[in-house]
Protein backbone atom coordinates (compact mmCIF):
# COMPACT_ATOMS: atom_id res chain seq x y z
CA UNK A 1 0.00 0.00 0.00
CA UNK A 2 1.22 3.58 -0.51
CA UNK A 3 1.75 5.67 2.08
CA UNK A 4 -0.56 8.64 1.79
CA UNK A 5 2.17 11.48 2.16
CA UNK A 6 3.80 10.53 -1.16
CA UNK A 7 0.42 9.96 -3.26
CA UNK A 8 0.89 14.31 -3.10
CA UNK A 9 4.46 13.88 -5.30
CA UNK A 10 3.00 11.29 -7.83
CA UNK A 11 -0.01 13.85 -8.55
CA UNK A 12 1.60 17.38 -8.61
CA UNK A 13 3.13 16.75 -11.93
CA UNK A 14 0.05 16.23 -13.59
CA UNK A 15 -1.62 19.81 -13.10
CA UNK A 16 2.01 21.35 -14.23
CA UNK A 17 1.81 19.58 -17.32
CA UNK A 18 -1.56 20.32 -17.90
CA UNK A 19 -1.69 24.15 -17.54
CA UNK A 20 1.70 24.90 -18.83
CA UNK A 21 0.05 23.37 -21.97
CA UNK A 22 -2.57 25.51 -21.05
CA UNK A 23 -0.35 28.26 -22.23
CA UNK A 24 1.22 27.04 -25.11
CA UNK A 25 -2.45 26.47 -26.98
CA UNK A 26 -3.56 29.93 -25.75
CA UNK A 27 -0.47 30.99 -27.48
CA UNK A 28 -0.58 29.07 -30.69
CA UNK A 29 -4.64 30.11 -31.06
CA UNK A 30 -4.27 33.69 -29.90
CA UNK A 31 -0.69 34.03 -32.22
CA UNK A 32 -2.67 32.62 -35.04
CA UNK A 33 -6.00 34.72 -35.06
CA UNK A 34 -7.86 32.31 -33.44
CA UNK A 35 -11.11 32.36 -31.13
CA UNK A 36 -9.82 30.68 -27.47
CA UNK A 37 -13.74 30.64 -26.91
CA UNK A 38 -14.53 29.68 -30.34
CA UNK A 39 -15.37 25.53 -31.38
CA UNK A 40 -12.56 25.04 -33.05
CA UNK A 41 -10.01 21.87 -32.16
CA UNK A 42 -7.63 23.66 -30.52
CA UNK A 43 -9.69 25.60 -28.30
CA UNK A 44 -12.00 22.64 -26.93
CA UNK A 45 -8.51 21.20 -26.47
CA UNK A 46 -7.55 24.15 -24.44
CA UNK A 47 -10.52 24.33 -22.35
CA UNK A 48 -10.80 20.49 -22.05
CA UNK A 49 -7.08 20.63 -20.94
CA UNK A 50 -7.79 23.33 -18.58
CA UNK A 51 -10.53 21.70 -16.64
CA UNK A 52 -8.12 18.40 -16.59
CA UNK A 53 -5.36 20.76 -14.57
CA UNK A 54 -8.06 21.76 -12.44
CA UNK A 55 -9.54 18.56 -11.61
CA UNK A 56 -5.73 17.20 -11.23
CA UNK A 57 -4.94 20.07 -8.80
CA UNK A 58 -7.91 19.75 -6.39
CA UNK A 59 -7.12 15.89 -6.45
CA UNK A 60 -3.22 17.03 -5.61
CA UNK A 61 -3.91 19.90 -2.92
CA UNK A 62 -6.73 17.02 -1.24
CA UNK A 63 -3.48 14.73 -1.16
CA UNK A 64 -1.45 17.77 -0.19
CA UNK A 65 -3.18 18.47 2.93
CA UNK A 66 -2.70 15.07 4.19
CA UNK A 67 0.85 15.18 3.53
CA UNK A 68 1.03 18.50 5.39
CA UNK A 69 0.11 17.06 8.22
CA UNK A 70 2.12 14.17 8.48
CA UNK A 71 4.83 16.38 7.69
CA UNK A 72 3.90 18.38 10.42
CA UNK A 73 3.45 15.73 13.26
CA UNK A 74 7.13 14.59 12.00
CA UNK A 75 8.63 17.88 13.02
CA UNK A 76 8.85 19.66 9.85
CA UNK A 77 8.62 23.42 9.89
CA UNK A 78 5.03 24.26 9.59
CA UNK A 79 5.45 27.92 8.29
CA UNK A 80 7.11 26.55 5.45
CA UNK A 81 5.06 23.78 4.68
CA UNK A 82 1.65 26.91 5.07
CA UNK A 83 3.73 28.81 2.35
CA UNK A 84 3.65 26.06 -0.14
CA UNK A 85 0.03 24.98 0.63
CA UNK A 86 -0.92 28.50 0.57
CA UNK A 87 0.62 29.17 -3.23
CA UNK A 88 -1.34 25.78 -4.06
CA UNK A 89 -4.08 26.88 -3.40
CA UNK A 90 -3.79 29.93 -4.61
CA UNK A 91 -2.78 28.19 -7.99
CA UNK A 92 -5.61 25.86 -7.49
CA UNK A 93 -8.43 29.05 -7.35
CA UNK A 94 -6.76 31.28 -10.15
CA UNK A 95 -6.73 28.31 -12.60
CA UNK A 96 -10.38 27.44 -11.72
CA UNK A 97 -11.37 30.95 -12.32
CA UNK A 98 -10.20 30.90 -15.46
CA UNK A 99 -11.35 27.75 -16.18
CA UNK A 100 -15.19 28.92 -15.29
CA UNK A 101 -14.48 32.03 -17.17
CA UNK A 102 -13.26 30.55 -20.41
CA UNK A 103 -16.62 27.78 -20.16
CA UNK A 104 -18.97 30.51 -19.72
CA UNK A 105 -17.66 32.27 -22.58
CA UNK A 106 -17.46 29.43 -24.73
CA UNK A 107 -21.07 28.67 -23.53
CA UNK A 108 -22.22 32.02 -24.62
CA UNK A 109 -20.32 32.07 -28.04
CA UNK A 110 -18.41 35.37 -26.87
CA UNK A 111 -15.10 35.88 -28.82
CA UNK A 112 -12.11 35.99 -27.43
CA UNK A 113 -9.70 36.90 -29.99
CA UNK A 114 -7.30 39.79 -30.50
CA UNK A 115 -6.37 41.95 -27.55
CA UNK A 116 -9.38 40.08 -25.76
CA UNK A 117 -7.36 36.89 -26.27
CA UNK A 118 -3.74 37.98 -25.52
CA UNK A 119 -5.24 39.72 -22.30
CA UNK A 120 -6.98 35.48 -21.50
CA UNK A 121 -3.65 34.65 -22.92
CA UNK A 122 -1.24 36.84 -20.09
CA UNK A 123 -3.91 36.01 -17.25
CA UNK A 124 -3.03 32.26 -17.67
CA UNK A 125 0.64 33.20 -17.90
CA UNK A 126 0.51 35.11 -14.82
CA UNK A 127 -1.53 31.74 -13.11
CA UNK A 128 1.48 29.80 -14.84
CA UNK A 129 3.82 32.32 -12.97
CA UNK A 130 2.17 31.22 -9.38
CA UNK A 131 1.83 27.86 -10.24
CA UNK A 132 6.06 27.78 -10.35
CA UNK A 133 6.52 29.56 -7.21
CA UNK A 134 4.50 26.87 -5.97
CA UNK A 135 6.48 24.47 -7.86
CA UNK A 136 9.49 25.91 -6.69
CA UNK A 137 8.71 25.95 -3.01
CA UNK A 138 7.30 22.20 -3.45
CA UNK A 139 11.28 21.55 -4.61
CA UNK A 140 12.32 23.13 -1.18
CA UNK A 141 10.59 20.94 0.73
CA UNK A 142 11.28 18.03 -0.58
CA UNK A 143 15.16 19.07 -1.82
CA UNK A 144 16.54 21.14 0.70
CA UNK A 145 14.15 19.76 3.52
CA UNK A 146 13.33 16.28 2.73
CA UNK A 147 10.04 16.49 3.76
CA UNK A 148 8.12 12.97 3.70
CA UNK A 149 11.47 11.81 1.97
CA UNK A 150 14.21 11.71 4.97
CA UNK A 151 14.21 11.59 8.38
CA UNK A 152 14.54 14.92 10.60
CA UNK A 153 17.87 15.90 11.61
CA UNK A 154 18.05 16.74 15.05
Amino acid sequence: MIPIEHIHPMLVHFPIVLFMAVLALDFVIVASGRDLAGRGTLAGMALATLWLGVAAAAATAFFGDAALDIAAGKGFSVAALERHEGLGWTTLLVFAAIAVVRLFFWWRRIPVRGGRGWAATAVTLAGVVVLVLTAYRGGVLVYQLGVNVAAIKP
